[in-house]
């Protein structure tokens, strides 16, 4: 009987044991609620999915009672980066990562920080947690209390917190840099120079070893030039530019709203066409010149890769040429300016 009894408890035993492991739940999937899609979140998303980790990105608010991580990211992407639990039943703001710093770094931080939430929830019940270190959360200005079940997107936030939470694992792999950012542009400008208004297409391409600061190479082509009524006949004027400048954002690139300021050096080739009346003959010449030139684009990002421009262009032609017709000087090219409208595609 008792040989009977100890088979039957060896039995229940390895059942338990067999169907522990099986009863243990998914852990469910990484929420990233994103109201405008922007390359914070897309990074974020790409950076957590190549760490293994299930991500699902969402648009508007988040229903109550989903469990799990939820990181909020800013309008904007101006304010700091929230990480929520809903694990417990309600909201629980449990760590945020500052809006300071490029874009990289903040996405890294983030990543850093979901890795070991995930890591220490996963931990078994007996494992000893690891040292904390404390996590400053950017400032949030505080609000009336609302009903647990309440999660962020909904219209209420949490008061301020400190936040502790473990370090990243010794074992956790850098991520690779980042090959520069090449960026291509091309615009309609509409011009004035001494002889008159022209209509151009300009064309440009950049190269940004860093988060502020670029080279790059513009061309600019005439495609409509100003025409010079004289007594002696008429001139068609036409002029193109060539250069390399320095590529400046005062305001980091990875924003909606942008701002880059380029100064230059070009070369400039000018030319004029004269249809002369009798009796005079009719002659084409053309030369190059040097030209200093200065840029400045204000930008608006459509989408992760594409991002709208308006721009304006000034400089200044070392030597002026000057236009001769019928051996007299009627017109001399040396200041320029420009506005223009285009697009960029960035890769």
């Amino acid at each position: 009987m008792a040989s009977s009894i100890g088979c039957a408890l060896v039995a229940l035993l390895a059942f338990a044991a067999f169907a522990a492991p099986c009863s243990a739940e998914e852990a469910p999937p990484i929420t990233v609620v994103a109201g405008a899609r922007g390359a914070l979140a897309y990074r974020l998303s790409q950076e957590l999915e190549a760490a293994g980790l299930q991500v699902h990105v969402q648009a508007g608010p988040v229903a109550a009672g989903s469990g799990g991580l939820l990181i909020v990211i800013p309008e904007g992407e101006e304010g700091a980066i929230e990480i929520w639990s809903d694990s417990s039943g309600r909201a629980d703001l449990v760590a945020s990562v500052a809006p300071d710093g490029p874009l990289d770094t903040r996405v890294l931080r983030a990543a850093e920080l979901v890795r070991a939430l995930r890591s220490t929830a996963g931990a078994p019940a007996g494992a000893v947690a690891p040292e904390p270190v404390a996590v400053a959360p950017a400032p949030v200005q505080p609000s009336p209390a609302a009903p647990p079940a309440a999660l962020p997107g909904e219209a209420w936030r949490s008061p301020p917190l400190r936040v502790w939470a473990p370090p990243s694992p010794p074992f956790a792999v850098p991520a690779a840099p980042r090959a520069p950012l090449v960026e291509v542009g091309v615009a309609i400008a509409v011009g004035w120079q001494a002889p008159g208004a022209s209509l151009a297409l300009d064309a440009s391409l950049r190269i940004w070893p860093s988060a502020r600061i670029g080279v790059g190479l513009l061309a600019d082509l005439s495609v409509i030039g100003p025409e010079i009524e004289a007594s002696e006949g008429k001139v068609r004027f036409r002029r193109s530019l060539f250069g390399a400048e320095l590529a400046l954002a005062p305001i980091e690139r990875s924003r909606r709203f942008g701002l880059v300021l380029s100064p230059g050096v070009g070369l400039g080739y000018v030319s004029a066409s004269g249809d002369a009346r009798p009796p005079y003959i009719d002659s084409d010449e053309s030369t190059f010149t040097a030209l200093v030139v200065g840029r400045g684009e204000a930008r608006f990002r459509l989408v992760d890769s594409v991002v709208l421009t308006a721009g304006a262009l000034g400089g200044a032609a070392i030597p002026p040429v000057d236009i001769r017709f019928a051996g007299r000087v009627i017109s001399t090219f040396s200041p320029l300016a420009s506005f223009s409208l285009g697009i960029v595609v960035q890769r």
